[in-house]
């Protein structure tokens, strides 16, 4: 099970960042026993300035916004009310 989550948003003088990230949990079941982990990531960071609202991935690539607030609850709401203050 994986899900992206937004982070709180962090403002930076004239620049806001909302961290995503990447949580996780697996599991497997094996002859010895039972083994479960978690991980969280980073996945990408949404920069909001003067020049607009972008999304980059962990790997600096720009990315679909559009895409990225359809999979990530609540990016949607977050930007709303960025761009409201």
């Amino acid at each position: 099970m994986e899900a992206l989550r937004a982070a709180s948003p962090l403002r930076l003088g004239d620049v806001t960042l909302v961290p995503i990230e990447r949580t996780g949990i697996r599991s497997n079941m094996g002859g010895a026993g039972y083994w479960v982990s978690a991980f969280k990531e980073a996945f990408a960071v949404v920069v909001c300035d003067a020049s607009g609202v972008r999304a980059f991935d962990a790997d600096s690539s720009e990315i679909a916004l559009d895409a990225l607030i359809r999979k990530t609850p609540d990016l949607g709401a977050i930007l709303s009310n960025l761009s409201a203050s």
